[in-house]
């Protein structure tokens, strides 16, 4: 049994006393739990450990524009009953010689809608665009003019917001990806996606492959079907089902290269690639993972257990604040239903916050997001988020203040299940003792018994009795309170 100097258990005759002094050791699903000190968890949502003591995680509110004289909450149109996709248009307006930023939604009733930043007006306009799917959407510079571009199936419209949408079809593939590069719009397509296609040089609305303007290039090697393309680092990306292709396309066509750079045989999942500063941060089926340009790396933040029997085709990603967020399906298996898990078509359960600099987590459970969009203006930067759920004709921004809405989350700490390297005994828990600024529920597991005990908050240490006995245990620290501190909780034990 492994403990660090903190958790050396102080064994004086039959007693052991076990203190939690620390709980940012994070999770660890990867461990064998029995050889797990205490102040790791087997399983934890809805709590930031990283400071040491337990405290609110993330949440989520309604979705407040902030300019240089107000502040704002958006109102999505009545008809529209689900939003499914957010855009930052950042446009310079030349006629009012002024920035004039402007937000775009895609809806359910597959109109696009939009939504004035610095203004004191809430509501979001019809912008006379309408597609089928979901398009893929980007900021581009054509003729001058700052404009967003829409890309559909067979279909790329313009839209500028000072004229009406322009819509493009001639020759226009099946786009379900776009990145711009070396002044081209680079594209992956629908069908047996094994073709990466390319626009005509400074012109993304020209596809007219007869007159040569626009091409393809075809990879049909192992790496399997084109999914995503990301420009970094003056080279064009591909995530594929099973690997990673790189591009550049300066030049002739004639003098654009590839170079396959990494193979695996794990799915990709290709929506949860970003790129984060210099590198690209994507979901696999076994992890999350760091590209640098050449390598792949699989991060170690032990929540490989998290990930398995997991299909995470839904996953999306974005980058914030030097910060990977990951939206995607994990497996608790707990034995608990939380949030939206309720639902019995919800796509995703979980949101992973990853901090690069430190490798800090949180973890959020219980909510279905769908997409995540980073929003950065000169007066804020936040995740945007849209949910699957009863509240899907509303916005929402990630928080750090353990609230969904007004409502508090539920939160879980889970220890291992251990014997505590003492397999001969018999243990007998008699008192805990912690610091918990609100009401909170502690679990202990007993051998295959759970006991339940309610610890009011108090602005001085609690005492828990307990006088259970068992051979293996776990504890289990729940709460649905706001502003919740959980502190340095020790455990009386005798050896019997």
């Amino acid at each position: 049994m492994y403990y660090n100097n903190e958790n050396i258990p102080n064994l004086t005759k039959s007693n052991v006393r076990v203190t939690i002094s620390d709980f940012s050791q994070g999770i660890n699903t990867n461990v064998e739990e029995n050889i797990l000190p205490l102040n790791y968890a087997r399983n934890s949502y809805n709590f930031d450990f990283n400071s040491g003591a337990l405290k609110d995680g993330l949440g989520l509110k309604e979705l407040t524009i902030k300019n240089a004289t107000t502040e704002k909450t958006m109102v999505v149109p009545s008809t529209v009953q689900k939003v499914l996709r957010f855009w930052h248009f950042r446009r310079y307006d030349s006629a009012m010689k002024q920035f004039s930023p402007m937000m775009l939604i895609y809806c359910d009733d597959g109109n696009v809608y939009s939504g004035r930043l610095a203004t004191l007006d809430t509501t979001f306009y019809d912008v006379g665009l309408s597609f089928d799917d979901e398009p893929v959407g980007i900021n581009y510079r054509l003729n001058g003019v700052d404009s967003f571009l829409c890309c559909a199936p067979n279909e790329i419209a313009v839209y500028d917001a000072r004229n009406d949408p322009e819509y493009f079809t001639e020759n226009v593939p099946s786009i379900t990806s776009a990145a711009l590069h070396a002044g081209r719009l680079f594209v992956t397509t629908g069908g047996d996606e094994s073709q990466l296609w390319f626009s005509d040089d400074l012109d993304p609305t020209n596809w007219n492959i007869n007159e040569f303007d626009g091409g393809y290039i075809e990879l049909t090697d192992e790496r399997g079907r084109l999914k995503k393309v990301i420009e970094a680092n003056n080279y064009l990306y591909i995530i594929r089902e099973y690997g990673i292709t790189r591009v550049s396309g300066w030049g002739m066509q004639d003098e654009f290269t590839t170079k396959n750079l990494y193979l695996t045989t794990g799915l990709l999942y290709h929506n949860s690639a970003v790129l984060c500063g210099n590198v690209i941060m994507m979901l696999c089926r076994d992890g999350i993972y760091r590209f640098d340009g050449s390598t792949m790396q699989k991060l170690n933040l032990g929540l490989d257990k998290y990930f398995e029997n997991c299909e995470n085709d839904n996953a999306v990603g974005a980058f914030l604040d030097g910060k990977y967020y990951l939206a995607c399906r994990l497996n608790f298996d707990d034995g608990r239903t939380v949030g939206d898990e309720s639902n019995t078509s919800f796509v995703n359960n979980a949101l992973i916050e990853y901090d690069l600099d430190n490798g800090n987590i949180n973890i959020m459970r219980g909510v279905d997001i769908t997409s995540l969009t980073a929003f950065q203006t000169e007066w804020f930067s936040k995740l945007v988020v849209c949910v699957n759920n009863s509240n899907s004709n509303k916005l929402y921004e990630l928080t750090h203040d353990g609230k969904i809405s007004t409502t508090p989350t539920e939160k879980v700490w889970t220890t291992p299940f251990t014997d505590l390297g003492y397999p001969q005994y018999k243990k007998i828990l008699k008192n805990m003792y912690l610091n918990t600024n609100t009401p909170i529920t502690i679990e202990i597991c007993a051998d295959d018994k759970t006991h339940t005990y309610s610890v009011s908050g108090l602005r001085l240490p609690a005492k828990v009795p307990i006088n259970l006995k068992a051979e293996k245990f776990n504890i289990t620290f729940k709460s649905e309170s706001n502003e919740t501190i959980i502190s340095n909780p020790q455990l009386e034990i005798e050896l019997c």
